[in-house]
């Protein structure tokens, strides 16, 4: 075998080009899934979520507006899963907004002030000054429920712009490396059959990296979850990540398929 088409000899900038890789395909999945705001909603406002969502704020609002005499016998207490949809919707927005002040229970409350003050109308009851002094006076303590229930993600939640600026910064060092790596691999095997060969074992290795680094990551964020969140909104959780877990999943099979193609169609050309 000719020494420019040894693995030994470009065995270092194969090694570098699939932790480039990994990092770009990791880090780029993670943006377009659990800090993509619309990915979000979308996987939250799945029917069976949304159902979760429903059970666990109105048993919350069970400990504070039910309890008020003027409100209880009103149905508009209970969040139907329209409403919880719009809560999730104004809630997703506010934890990617550049606010890091976690008000879900804000949005919840004030949803729940519309239904009773609708309501209250439709039976001539004028009551809506009370409804918004029982609504004001509960904002502090339901979102300090919701703070609890969520314990450290909201941690993370804070720093979510942050988070994605310097994924964004180690994406672009990560692709500039890439290119810089893949050129001189390029010049120093002198073909391009080769060149792409290289390129299809960088992909495989990518793909048994990627698939490490999901193990490593995933089971620790499921521990977490599991020690730390409140039953309803675990599940809810456990969705969202199982969700992503399948985005990931599923780029890896690609990536590793179409390498293997790739490889397998120019091994010929190593020798």
């Amino acid at each position: 075998m000719d020494e420019s088409l040894s693995y030994n000899r470009h065995g270092f900038t194969l090694a570098l080009l699939s932790i480039c890789l990994m990092i770009i395909v990791f880090l780029g999945i993670t943006l377009s899934t659990i800090l993509n705001s619309d990915y979000v909603k979308k996987v939250v406002s799945r029917e069976n979520n949304v159902t979760l969502i429903k059970n666990y704020t109105n048993q919350r609002l069970g400990r504070l507006v039910n309890s008020y005499s003027a409100s209880a016998n009103l149905s508009a207490v209970n969040l139907t899963n329209s409403d919880v949809r719009k809560i999730i919707n104004t809630s997703v927005d506010e934890v990617y907004s550049d606010d890091s002040k976690l008000t879900i229970g804000s949005a919840i409350l004030a949803t729940i002030s519309t239904k009773l003050k609708k309501e209250a109308n439709q039976y001539g009851l004028n009551i809506d000054s009370e409804i918004d002094e029982v609504i004001s006076s509960n904002e502090d303590i339901m979102n300090q429920i919701v703070d609890n229930d969520l314990g450290p993600i909201e941690q993370v939640i804070e720093q979510v712009q942050t988070i994605k600026k310097l994924i964004k910064i180690v994406m672009v060092v990560a692709a500039i490396l890439f290119v810089l790596l893949a050129t001189r691999l390029r010049i120093k095997v002198h073909s391009n059959m080769l060149f792409f060969h290289h390129l299809g074992t960088v992909g495989i290795c990518t793909s048994i990296l990627l698939a490490l680094l999901l193990g490593a990551t995933y089971y620790p964020l499921q521990d977490l979850i599991v020690g730390n969140i409140d039953y309803n909104v675990r599940d809810v959780l456990y969705n969202v990540l199982n969700g992503i877990l399948l985005s990931y999943i599923s780029i890896i099979f690609m990536v590793f398929i179409v390498s293997l193609i790739d490889w397998g169609s120019t091994t010929k050309y190593k020798y």
